[in-house]
């Protein structure tokens, strides 16, 4: 119950925040994600994991995106590769929302961890003061071959070229 309770707050308090950038007098002149393709950043999702993000916006609804995360010492390095496919459902002047679905490889020296597919809405938000950045917020589920299926969190923020 109180995580059901955590994540509707969340998620509201998402909708305000995108809610109280939008500006009808200037919306039908101002768009905050036109124009982007290549984006820089972080991506951290939960249970899959992430950091190094890159995102490219093939066109106006098409994207892709790839999340690196790697850590140990050499010999014994750990870590996932992430790939998914974008698709924004609606572009708003500040706040834009898409789905995503991934396929990430655990990367373990026994090679042990199956491969895991996640399915996501997401919430990208572009920032006013800041044009060039945009934060998201993600929900979805996660699907290992082992069987185990999962909720998925994940949020993130981008540089914009």
């Amino acid at each position: 119950m109180r995580v059901g309770t955590i994540c509707l707050l969340l998620v509201t308090a998402t909708f305000l925040f995108g809610a109280t950038q939008e500006d009808p007098a200037i919306e039908a002149e101002l768009n905050l994600s036109a124009g982007r393709t290549l984006g820089l950043g972080m991506q951290l999702d939960f249970p899959i994991g992430g950091l190094l993000a890159g995102r490219y916006w093939i066109s106006d609804v098409w994207g892709g995106e790839a999340v690196l995360f790697l850590w140990g010492s050499s010999g014994d390095l750990e870590g996932m590769v992430t790939g998914r496919i974008l698709y924004r459902v609606a572009d708003r002047p500040v706040v834009d929302f898409y789905t995503a679905f991934g396929v990430t490889q655990p990367i373990e020296p026994s090679d042990g961890e199956p491969l895991i597919f996640s399915l996501a809405g997401g919430i990208e938000f572009g920032l006013r003061f800041a044009s060039a950045l945009a934060w998201n917020i993600e929900f979805g589920m996660a699907y290992g071959l082992d069987g185990e299926l999962s909720m998925l969190f994940g949020t993130g923020i981008h540089f914009y070229f």
